[in-house]
């Protein structure tokens, strides 16, 4: 990959390309970002970003003036060698049909909205024109879009590496299906606009079931805008890039493992080789 040198940021709107998507006759605008480095030999992590309701519209600018731009103004960030894909929601539509101020909801009562359903048709012509690790694809969002990342993350969780959903609400039902997924979800204790406890209860639920991936940070006496708090921080970035399905298969084949060969030895034997596993990720964890 060549490198590139930054001494200032980019101005999103100048390197994000105008593009638009077609379904049925259904057209979703959407911005995309592609690394001025591109090497057609490398692959690239991909971002998928979802605007909060105030940048619904359909001039193709105002999603990424929110948000996401704030991540580019780390001249070294990860992000600048990512793919990056930023749709934009018309006005009087949503992400998630669901009112707000409800926060969570459940899955199963509300259909997909066409706009992510078309969400998900740019993200496999992105995946078949360009060079994607399909490994490091990351979802994240604010507000309208943080519930648009937990629907994601519910409707889709096999297709992505990990999600951040910012100030949303999800379906704590799923949670069983979410507690693979690296999750870090982020909320302002004092949101007038998105009630705090969906955010809680997700966390919760998530945990309940065993969920090893899922973190949260609450900003203690912050309102709604805690997006800013989130894309300016380094850490939580390079946590987003250092995430992949193939650690998560990894795990995965070695818990399959240890529990059928447990089970050949015996019940007593199950519960020793899952402490020593455990045992082994908290290792992991302090280096």
């Amino acid at each position: 990959m060549l490198n590139v040198k930054r001494t200032t940021p980019y101005n999103v709107q100048e390197v994000f390309r105008k593009c638009e998507y077609t379904s049925d006759g259904y057209t979703l605008p959407y911005r995309l970002y592609i690394p001025k480095n591109y090497d057609c030999g490398e692959r690239y992590p991909l971002v998928l970003f979802l605007h909060g309701a105030g940048e619904r519209g359909t001039d193709n600018e105002a999603q990424i003036n929110v948000g996401i731009a704030k991540a580019f103004e780390d001249v070294t960030s990860p992000i600048y060698d990512a793919i990056v894909v930023a749709p934009q929601c018309p006005v009087g539509s949503q992400w998630v049909l669901t009112p707000w101020e409800k926060g969570n909801y459940i899955v199963d009562n509300i259909p997909e909205s066409r706009e992510l359903e078309c969400v998900c048709g740019i993200l496999d012509e992105c995946r078949d024109y360009y060079n994607i690790d399909e490994d490091r694809v990351y979802v994240t969002g604010l507000s309208m879009g943080g519930f648009g990342t937990w629907d994601m993350l519910a409707r889709h969780g096999a297709r992505f590496a990990a999600g951040l959903p910012i100030c949303g609400g999800g379906d704590p039902s799923r949670a069983k299906s979410l507690k693979r997924i690296p999750i870090w979800t982020f909320h302002g204790s004092d949101d007038g606009a998105v009630p705090v406890a969906g955010t809680r209860a997700m966390f919760s639920s998530i945990k309940k079931e065993g969920g090893e991936e899922i973190g949260y940070t609450e900003f203690d006496g912050a309102g709604h805008n805690v997006w800013d708090a989130v894309y300016t921080d380094r850490q939580i970035i390079d946590w987003l890039f250092a995430q992949s399905r193939e650690k998560r298969r990894k795990k995965a084949e070695l818990r399959a493992k240890i529990t059928k060969a447990a089970a050949v030895a015996g019940g007593g034997a199950l519960s020793i080789a899952l402490l020593i596993l455990n045992i082994s990720k908290g290792k992991k964890k302090k280096k």
